[in-house]
């Protein structure tokens, strides 16, 4: 059934001025041609459905200005949105994280669904809300009414949506089934589960999980291919009493994703140990590995999997590490001018040691990741130390920390200036050892990069003092340290302006003018954005370089508050400072910025 006729829609797209007269003109001299080219196209590709390409598909194929404002492409949403506009029908842009797995893959048969491109979201009240593709599919919907004993609200959806979830949720639901029914039964696989501390031991006849079966495999692909289509940075799988939970985080936030039938946990992690080489049979002890996914256009992406034993079983986390989010320009971390010009003579300097400091998931590694790359050359001999190695890179001589055999950052520092390195790499300053062996390498004419867990740039100070380093050999070596944090930033597609008064500003903490009136930005939150009014993250840096009279104050055993007092005279910008200049430029919120600021 067609989305309306062709004159119907090209009436719609004149009429709300999404397409000119000579546009007009060119689609319907065009579109027999470019109709027979799609067929083909779509006739060698299609795999689960018999829905061929319609007005909308030849219109999105030209990629067409959106009538006459430049730069805006037409593209299917948009036909889409006007169409229901004329229609009377609301427009639904489908978001998959928000989609209960049960209601699209169990209320409308499979093929069905796919047939008419129905795709069925929510159900309350003994409403049953479906996306639909077309909008003169009453026929069909009433039938939908006459069966499940529902009154049915329609919406209009983009098809690409509509075919995209059905074919990932029945896909991965019919894999769960399938799955499900292998290894359910009382306990894990009709067998006592050991990981469960509050398991009841039922003994029974056992059938073994295989982390090679079919279905668990298709699952599994299935998490890593959602979680990247997301852009997610981790992908939780944690037992329950009687679920496994899957869920990923998003920008810093953590999103449900699925809560899947308890009888295949044991079978999911499994697969995961396998493809991260671990050992399937130790379920009672924290092990490390790490998965190499092939993405598609010859991408690759590092996944680090960390599992650990847990109340109910065994929990994985996976750390995704994406190549274009951990190499970036320098210039598009976030730096100031001020400190991208600090940052820069610190990496230019021909020995010694800079630190990024700042907690777990501030981007730390993506700032020594993208620092490294930029001054690696065929002249420079880099070598890092790391324990795990997070993303393997050819212009790196990587070394992977190995506890289990004495392969320590300190045992590896004894002997790293052997390998007649210009730049060295240190994961991480955790004792003594690695930090005296970090100041000889310095000293002997190597540039070094470390981090440290403090709370600012100036306590790292204060920290490698702790740590049992003499005041005289920090001043000496020492460059420099930098801080860092990451804030969420106002989402594009839903920015919106608004005043708040310099006194409410004043008692958050911000460097403000109390009488003044401040316009500032914020989302209001968009499909784009996932109603949260944030997509995507920014770095916010202190960057405390060591001038001449602050090496004195060191050597000096100087306290850490009259530091910072000298660091802020001599032009060091704060965290709250840089992300104050953040909020002013409309990049995050004042809540955001308190948020990471908060210590």
């Amino acid at each position: 059934m067609p989305l309306l006729n062709s004159d119907a829609l090209l009436d719609i797209l004149s009429k709300k001025r999404l397409i000119t007269k000579k546009q007009r003109q060119f689609i319907t001299l065009e579109k027999g041609k470019q109709r027979n080219k799609l067929l083909k196209q779509f006739s060698s590709e299609r795999k689960f459905d018999k829905s061929y390409p319609d007005l909308v598909d030849v219109i999105v194929s030209f990629k067409l200005d959106a009538g006459r404002r430049k730069g805006v492409t037409l593209d299917e949403d948009t036909i889409i949105r006007a169409v229901s506009e004329v229609c009377n029908i609301p427009f639904k842009k489908l978001d998959p994280l928000k989609l209960d797995m049960d209601t699209v893959t169990k209320t409308i048969p499979r093929n069905f669904a796919i047939r008419h491109l129905l795709l069925p979201f929510n159900f309350q009240n003994g409403i049953l809300e479906v996306a639909v593709y077309h909008p003169d599919n009453t026929t069909v919907l009433k039938d939908i009414e006459q069966a499940n004993q529902v009154k049915i609200k329609p919406y209009l959806a983009p098809k690409t949506d509509i075919k995209k979830i059905l074919s990932e949720f029945f896909g991965f639901q019919q894999s769960i089934s399938a799955a499900e029914d292998q290894f359910g039964g009382s306990g894990i696989g009709g067998s006592v589960d050991i990981g469960n501390l509050e398991q009841f031991v039922k003994v029974s006849s056992a059938k073994e999980i295989s982390s090679s079966d079919q279905h668990i495999k298709s699952a599994v692909n299935h998490l890593f291919n959602y979680a990247l289509d997301q852009n997610a940075s981790d992908i939780h799988v944690e037992p329950k009493r009687d679920t496994c939970m899957v869920r990923f985080r998003i920008d810093g936030a953590l999103h449900t994703i699925y809560n899947l039938p308890k009888a295949v946990h044991a079978a999911i992690v499994a697969r995961i140990k396998f493809l991260a080489r671990l050992d399937i049979a130790e379920k009672r002890r924290p092990q490390d590995g790490r998965i190499k996914l092939s993405l598609s256009g010859d991408k690759e992406a590092e996944v680090r999997v960390s599992t650990v034993p847990v109340a109910f079983g065994e929990k994985v986390v996976m750390r995704i590490l994406d190549p274009d989010v951990i190499f970036q320009d320098l210039d598009r971390l976030g730096f100031s001018q001020r400190d991208r010009i600090v940052y820069n003579s610190f990496i230019k300097s021909p020995h010694g040691i800079v630190l990024v400091t700042g907690p777990t998931g501030s981007g730390k590694s993506t700032t020594l990741y993208s620092t490294l790359e930029k001054i690696a050359t065929p002249e420079t001999n880099i070598v890092t130390v790391e324990d795990p190695v997070e993303m393997v890179y050819e212009a790196f001589n990587q070394i992977s920390v190995q506890p289990l055999i004495d392969v320590t950052f300190s045992t590896i520092l004894r002997n790293i200036l052997r390998q007649d390195p210009d730049v060295i790499m240190i994961g991480e300053i955790r004792d003594f050892d690695t930090a005296s062996h970090a100041v000889q390498a310095a000293m002997t004419g190597h540039l070094v990069f470390s981090t440290l867990h403090t709370n600012d740039a100036v306590s790292s100070i204060v920290r490698l003092r702790d740590l049992g380093l003499e005041p005289f050999l920090i001043s000496s070596t020492l460059l420099g340290s930098l801080a860092q944090r990451l804030v969420r930033t106002v989402c594009p597609h839903c920015i919106e302006s608004f005043e708040i008064e310099g006194n409410e500003l004043i008692k958050l903490g911000f460097p403000v003018a109390e009488k003044e009136t401040y316009k500032l930005k914020r989302g209001k939150g968009c499909r784009k954005c996932r109603g949260t009014g944030f997509k995507g993250r920014c770095g916010i840096f202190e960057i405390f370089p060591l001038s001449e009279k602050m090496k004195r104050m060191i050597s000096a055993e100087k306290s850490t508050e009259e530091l910072r007092q000298l660091a802020i005279r001599e032009g060091m910008t704060t965290l709250r400072e840089d992300a104050w200049e953040k909020v002013k430029a409309g990049i995050t919120t004042y809540e955001e910025a308190m948020r990471v600021t908060a210590d």
